[in-house]
């Protein structure tokens, strides 16, 4: 790191009030840490100017992203309406957003991971990238997709549907009803002489 003296801070100030860079990126710039520039940005108020983005520069995969936007909500005709069927339809819309989701993220797979591995190519740490990969990894879909089949089975009305440790009590219980049924107890009969 450059010692206090080097450090050109209007620079720094400037650099963070575009909002262009990151305290990462402007630490490794000037030669200050993130916890420096953090401090003194505090100390000072400096205020990002721009709202957006730090990094602009990356490009978006080679076909738009689906943004779908959710179905305006539609008024009640009859206020007595269930709220079940409300929410039902959220859930459809939700599993469907959701699913094109999925199937972008599976259709462009490789495009995503090379511009993901553009982005992080300048990283000294494969943190952030590996946060990245991970997100569109095989795993994270495949857990997507199984939330996806609850969703969709909640909607059908399946959610009422046994577990498995139901379904094992009631197999053991057929079982122990037939065959291998328990023997009752044997009856004590008296007779008094009669």
């Amino acid at each position: 790191m450059a010692r206090k003296s080097a450090i050109n801070w209007t620079a720094v100030e400037t650099d963070f009030r575009a909002g262009r860079q990151s305290n990462r990126q402007l630490s490794e710039k000037y030669g200050v840490s993130e916890s420096a520039i953090r401090k003194r940005a505090s100390a000072e108020k400096w205020v990002r100017t721009k709202a957006g983005k730090v990094r602009t520069s990356t490009q978006s995969a080679h076909h738009p992203v689906r943004t779908t936007a959710p179905p305006p909500e539609k008024p009640r005709s009859n206020p007595a309406e269930p709220a079940d069927h409300l929410l039902t339809e959220r859930m459809a819309s939700l599993t469907s957003r959701l699913l094109g989701e999925l199937e972008d993220t599976t259709a462009h797979h490789g495009e995503i991971a090379q511009a993901i591995e553009t982005e992080t190519a300048d990283d000294n740490n494969e943190r952030r990238r590996n946060a990245m990969m991970k997100a569109i990894s095989t795993k994270d879909r495949a857990e997507t997709l199984r939330t996806l089949k609850q969703i969709q089975q909640m909607e059908q009305g399946k959610a009422g549907k046994k577990g498995v440790k139901e379904e094992r009590k009631e197999a053991a219980e057929k079982a122990a009803s037939g065959r291998f049924a328990r023997m009752p107890s044997p009856k004590l009969v008296v007779s008094n002489g009669k």
